[in-house]
C-alpha cells in the first residue's frame, strides 16, 4: 500500500509550532485562538502571497478544506467557514488542520512510501501531524493545567473530542 509520509514531527515539535503561530497572532497567554481571524486577516498581512478562499459547497463537494502549499493557498468550504465563524469546534479544527498543511507540507518534505502493512509511524503521518497541530494551536498546552473537559470546550472553542485528546496529551 502506498501512503504519504512526512518529515518526522512529534508532539513537542508541533507544540512549538503552535506557540510560534500564537506569537504571530499575539495571543500566547489566551485560551481562545481565533483561527478565522488568523486566516482572514493576520496571515495575509504577514504574507501578501497567501490566499485564503471560501468556496461554495457545489465546488468543493465532500472536501471541507484543501491546501496548496506551493501556491500558498487554503480553500475552505463555505458551510465549514460559516460554522467556524459561529464557533463550531470541529470546523475551527478543520481550519487549523489546513493551516498546518500550508506551513509544513510541501513537495520537499512529503514523499510516498510503499509499506508492507500500510502503516507508518504517527509522527510521520501528515494527517496525524495536521490534526495534532490543530489541537495544540486551539488548546494551548501551557494553559490547560487543572482544567476539566467542559472548561476547555467553552474557553478554547473546541469539540469534546479535541478537549479530551489534548487533556490526554497534557
Amino acid at each position: 500500500m502506498t501512503k504519504c509520509i512526512a518529515t518526522p514531527l512529534g508532539r513537542r515539535d508541533l507544540r512549538k509550532m503552535a506557540i510560534i503561530v500564537r506569537i504571530m497572532e499575539e495571543c500566547v497567554e489566551e485560551l481562545y485562538f481565533d483561527i478565522v481571524h488568523f486566516l482572514d486577516i493576520t496571515l495575509p498581512k504577514l504574507d501578501p502571497d497567501f490566499s485564503f478562499n471560501v468556496k461554495p459547497i457545489e465546488e468543493m463537494g465532500e472536501c471541507h478544506g484543501l491546501t496548496f502549499p506551493d501556491r500558498k493557498e487554503i480553500q475552505i468550504r463555505e458551510d465549514v467557514y460559516n460554522r467556524a465563524c459561529e464557533g463550531s469546534g470541529r470546523d475551527r479544527m478543520t481550519m487549523a488542520h489546513e493551516l498546518f498543511h500550508l506551513l509544513q507540507h510541501e513537495k520537499s518534505n512529503i514523499s510516498y512510501a510503499r509499506t508492507e502493512n500500510g502503516n507508518i509511524p504517527l509522527y510521520r503521518d501528515p494527517e496525524w501531524q495536521a490534526e495534532a497541530f490543530g489541537g495544540e494551536l486551539l488548546v494551548p498546552h501551557h494553559l490547560i493545567h487543572g482544567m476539566e473537559v467542559e472548561d476547555i470546550i467553552k474557553k478554547c472553542g473546541v469539540s469534546s473530542k479535541a478537549a479530551k485528546c489534548q487533556l490526554e496529551k497534557y
